[in-house]
C-alpha cells in the first residue's frame, strides 16, 4: 500500500493594518506566488507545479477557515474536513494521494491592494516559506505534481491567510482480477498492535513467500505461531504482485493509489484453505500455496508483496528484501584414535559371514517364511543365534516364545549345514533395545524412563497413537550369523587384511584386535566401508565397550552410509556412559554432532529424519571430563538445529547466545564481523547485526561485505529510514562497490520505494 507522507507544514509571520481582497487580486496573487515556487522547483531540475481546481477548491476553504477563526492550522473540527486529504477528498480528489500542505499567514497589508504590492506580498509568502525547511521541502518536493493556492484576508487584523495544497494523483494499475480488491478493506489504524508480539517472525514472511511455476507459495518455520496469526477463519493473506516498471527510473513511482495493494492483487487465501493445503514434511513447518498467478501475467518480472488479512481487513503489507544470511559450519575435530601396539594382526580367521533372518508373527514359534541358507567351500566357524519376543504380554510367556524360536532356528540350520553343537551360541530375550528405539524415534524417548511393567501396560491399552503391529512385529525379527573360517590370502580376498581381521575379530568376540583392525583401517583408509553397517558387525560394538572408541572414530568418516543406523549405534550408548573412557565418549560427541547436521541439513526436516536426531537431553548427560572448545561449539551448533526444527525458544535461545559468545570472543578480523553478523541474520536476530555493526562503521572499520550486510540489513528491518547513518551506510556500499549496490537495488527493486534510494539508483546505476 502506498505510504501516504503528509508534511503539514505552518509558519507565523509577524503582524505589522486591514480589508479585503478582490477576485482579482487573488488570481494575479495565485499567479505571482505559484511563478516564484516552480522557478524554484525548475533551478533544482524539477518540473513545474500544475494548477488543479480540486486542490484550488480545498486550500481556499481552508484559507477561509483560517481567515474565520483567526487560527493558523492544519486542522479543522468538522470531522469531514478535518485533515488536508480529507478535504481533497471532499471535493471529489478521491483520485489524488501524496497530499501535502503549506499555510502562512502575512504581515499586516492595506486594502484595496495597489497593483505594485501584490508582486511585493507574494515576494513576502514565498521567501518565508523558502526560509523554513519544511515549507522548503514542500516546495522542492520531486513527488509533487500538482499544486494550486487559496487566500482569505482576516478583515479584522488586515492580514492574508494563505495555504497551498500539494499532490499527485493516484496512479491505478490495469488489468485487476477484482474490481474491488475481493471484497477487502483497510483495517483500522492500530490493527498492527496484533502482531507486536511477533515482530520479527512477522518481518520475515515477506521473504518466505516464492514464485514456484504458477503457483505462489509460502514457507513458514513454525506452524504454532502460524495458526496463532491467523487464528480466525478470516485471517487470511494476500499476494500484491508489484513489477519492475512501476518504480523505474525517470518518472514518479507507479504504485496503485489502492489502499489495499500496490499492484496487481491476487486472490486471497484464508486460514483453513492454508492449513489444508500445508505440504510440509515437518510436523513443525508450514508449506502451503498462497496464490495462483493468473496465465497472462507468469512471463513478466514481479515482486509479490504480502498482505496480511486481519478479520478480513488489510492490516499490513509487508515488502520482500534480500538480507545476507548464513549458518556457521561444525568446526573441523578429529577423533581420537588408539593402537593397540601389542597385538598383531592375524592371518587366520573369519573370511565371510552370512546373516539369515527369521520373522515371526504374534505367538508364534514358526519363521513366516524359511530362509535360504547358502552352503560356501569354505569351514564354518561359528553360528550365533539371537532371538527375539517383542515386548508386550506376559515375560513368563514371552520367554517361551523367544526360547522355543531359538530352538525352531537351531533345527533348521542343523537340518541344512553340518555342524556341532559347540559351534552354536544362542542369545534370546525380550527386544527392549528396539523398543527403546522405537520410542526414540517417534520422539516418546522419554518412555524408556519407565518400568518394563508400566510399557507393557501402555502396549496392551493402545495409550499412544503408534503403529503398534509393525513395531512389535520388527522386535521379534531374529537372526543368524553364519562365520566361515580359512587363511587370508591378499591376491584371493577381495578385503584387506584389516578387514579381514575386523571381521575375525566380532566372530570370536576380541575386543583388542578390533581395535588394532579399526585402527589399520582408520590409517589406510584402504576397506569398503559396508563392513561397519553389518549387523553382526555394529551389534558387536554396540556391546564390547573397549572398541567403541575406534569405531566411533571410523564412523566418523562413512556415517552417511548409513545416518539411521549409526543414530541407533549411538542411541544405545548414551544411556551407559559411565561404562566408557573419556576418549570413547569424546569420538561419540563427536559423531552425534556430525550424524545429528546431516539428518537436520535440510529447512523442512521430515518426521522420519527428526525421529533418528538423538534428543540433545540425552547428550547432556553424556558428560565427558575434557572437551575441547571446538567439539563443546560443535555440540551447541547441532543443539541449536534440532531445537530450531521444533521450535523450542528457550534452548534456542541457549544454543545460540554460547555460538555467537563464542565468535564474538574470537572476533579478530573483519572478515570475522561479516560470518558473526550472518550467523545473526540467518536466526533472525537483525538487531544484534545492526548493534554489532554500527559501531564498527562509524570508525571505518568494515570491510566491504560487512558493509553491504548493514546496507541490505538496515532496509530489510526498515532501521530508521529517514536517519541519516542508514543514507550514509547506503551510500558508502555505493562508493565501495557501485556494480554491487546497483545490482542489489536491481534484484530487490521495491527498495526504490525510498525516494532518495531511488534517487542514487537512477543518476549511478543508469
Amino acid at each position: 500500500m502506498t505510504r501516504k507522507i503528509l508534511p503539514y507544514i505552518f509558519l507565523i509571520i509577524p503582524l505589522i493594518s486591514f480589508s479585503q481582497l478582490t477576485q482579482s487580486e487573488t488570481e494575479k496573487l495565485r499567479q505571482e506566488l505559484s511563478t516564484r515556487i516552480n522557478d524554484l522547483r525548475l533551478s533544482k531540475g524539477l518540473k513545474p507545479l500544475i494548477f488543479n481546481d480540486t486542490l484550488k477548491k480545498a486550500a481556499e476553504f481552508h484559507s477561509e477557515y483560517m481567515a474565520d477563526n483567526d487560527v493558523l492550522t492544519h486542522d479543522e473540527k468538522p470531522t469531514k474536513y478535518s485533515t488536508p486529504e480529507k478535504r481533497v477528498h471532499a471535493f471529489d480528489g478521491k483520485n489524488f494521494e501524496y497530499i501535502g500542505e503549506n499555510v502562512l499567514f502575512s504581515t499586516v497589508q492595506s486594502f484595496p491592494l495597489k497593483k505594485k504590492d501584490i508582486p511585493v506580498l507574494a515576494e513576502e509568502m514565498f521567501t518565508n516559506w523558502k526560509n523554513s525547511p519544511g515549507h522548503y521541502a514542500n516546495m522542492t518536493n520531486p513527488e509533487y505534481v500538482y499544486g494550486d493556492l487559496g487566500f482569505k484576508a482576516n478583515m479584522k487584523k488586515s492580514v492574508v491567510f494563505a495555504t497551498q495544497v500539494f499532490a499527485k494523483k493516484g496512479y491505478e494499475v490495469q488489468n485487476q482480477l477484482s474490481k474491488n480488491a475481493f471484497g477487502i478493506v483497510k483495517a483500522p489504524e492500530g490493527c498492527e498492535k496484533e502482531y507486536e508480539q511477533f515482530s520479527n517472525l512477522v518481518l520475515n514472511m515477506g521473504n518466505d513467500i516464492k514464485i514456484e511455476g504458477n503457483e505462489v507459495v509460502l514457507y513458514y518455520h513454525d506452524i504454532s505461531y502460524f495458526n496463532k496469526l491467523f487464528f480466525r477463519q478470516n485471517d487470511g493473506v494476500a499476494i500484491d504482485l508489484v513489477s519492475k516498471d512501476q518504480l523505474e527510473c525517470g518518472k514518479p513511482n507507479q504504485l496503485d493509489m489502492s489502499p489495499i495493494y500496490d499492484g496487481i492483487m491476487l486472490k486471497p487465501y484464508y486460514s483453513n484453505e492454508m492449513v489444508a493445503a500445508n505440504r510440509a514434511e515437518s510436523d513443525y513447518r508450514v508449506i502451503t500455496k498462497v496464490a495462483d498467478i493468473p496465465e497472462h501475467l507468469r512471463d513478466k518480472e514481479f515482486s509479490p508483496s504480502l498482505i496480511l488479512i486481519k478479520n478480513g481487513k488489510a492490516c499490513k503489507n509487508i515488502f520482500p528484501a534480500h538480507v545476507p544470511r548464513d549458518d556457521y559450519e561444525l568446526r573441523p575435530f578429529d577423533p581420537v584414535i588408539k593402537d593397540e601396539q601389542s597385538v598383531e594382526l592375524v592371518h587366520e580367521g573369519i573370511i565371510y559371514s552370512q546373516i539369515v533372518n527369521y520373522d515371526f508373527k504374534t505367538n508364534i514359534t514358526n519363521s513366516v517364511s524359511l530362509p535360504t541358507l547358502e552352503k560356501f567351500n569354505a569351514k564354518i566357524h561359528s553360528v550365533k543365534i539371537k532371538s527375539f519376543s517383542s515386548v508386550e504380554g506376559d515375560s513368563i510367556h514371552n520367554a517361551y516364545l523367544h526360547n522355543t524360536r531359538a530352538d525352531y532356528i537351531k533345527r533348521h540350520i542343523l537340518s541344512v549345514l553340518k555342524i556341532s553343537n559347540d559351534q552354536l551360541t544362542i542369545d534370546s530375550k525380550e527386544n527392549w533395545a528396539e523398543m527403546d528405539f522405537q520410542f526414540n524415534y517417534f520422539g516418546e524417548g522419554h518412555l524408556s524412563d519407565l518400568t518394563h511393567d508400566s510399557i507393557k501396560s501402555i502396549i496392551e491399552k493402545r495409550e499412544l497413537q503408534l503403529p503398534w503391529d509393525s513395531l512389535l512385529f520388527s522386535q521379534r525379527r531374529s537372526e543368524a550369523v553364519i562365520n566361515y573360517s580359512g587363511i587370508y590370502n591378499e591376491s584371493e580376498n577381495f578385503e584387506s587384511l584389516a578387514e579381514f581381521n575386523l571381521r575375525t575379530a566380532v566372530a570370536t568376540g576380541n575386543g583388542s584386535l578390533a581395535n588394532k583392525a579399526l585402527y589399520e583401517m582408520y590409517l589406510s583408509k584402504d576397506y569398503n566401508p559396508s563392513i561397519l553397517f553389518e549387523a553382526q558387525i555394529i551389534d558387536f560394538f554396540k556391546r564390547n565397550k573397549t572398541a567403541v572408541g575406534n569405531y566411533a572414530a571410523l564412523l566418523s568418516y562413512d556415517f552417511f552410509f548409513d545416518p539411521y543406523m549409526v543414530s541407533d549405534f549411538l542411541h544405545s550408548w548414551f544411556n551407559r556412559s559411565d561404562q566408557l573412557h573419556n576418549d570413547a565418549k569424546v569420538n561419540l560427541l563427536h559423531l552425534y554432532t556430525l550424524v545429528g547436521s546431516y539428518l537436520l541439513d535440510n529447512w523442512d526436516v521430515s518426521a522420519e529424519r527428526l525421529s533418528n536426531v538423538i534428543h540433545p537431553k540425552k547428550i547432556e548427560r553424556f558428560n565427558s571430563k575434557e572437551i575441547k572448545p571446538e567439539l563443546a561449539l560443535n555440540l551447541n551448533l547441532t543443539f541449536l538445529h534440532y531445537y530450531g526444527q521444533v521450535n523450542d525458544g528457550d534452548n534456542i535461545s541457549k544454543s545460540f547466545y554460547y555460538i555467537a559468545n563464542y565468535f564474538k570472543d574470537l572476533n579478530l578480523k573483519k572478515e570475522d564481523d561479516v560470518d558473526l553478523t550472518l550467523f545473526f541474520n540467518y536466526w533472525s536476530m537483525y538487531d544484534l547485526t545492526l548493534e554489532h555493526l554500527i559501531p564498527r562503521f562509524k570508525k571505518n572499520e568494515l570491510n566491504e561485505d560487512g558493509l553491504f550486510i548493514l546496507a541490505t540489513t538496515m532496509n530489510f528491518t526498515n532501521y530508521k529510514k529517514n536517519n541519516g547513518i542508514y543514507i550514509d551506510v547506503t551510500k558508502k556500499a555505493l562508493e565501495t562497490n557501485q556494480k554491487r549496490w546497483c545490482d542489489w537495488i536491481n534484484q530487490d527493486f521495491q527498495v526504490k520505494r525510498n525516494p532518495e534510494i531511488k534517487r542514487l539508483y537512477c543518476e549511478v546505476c543508469k
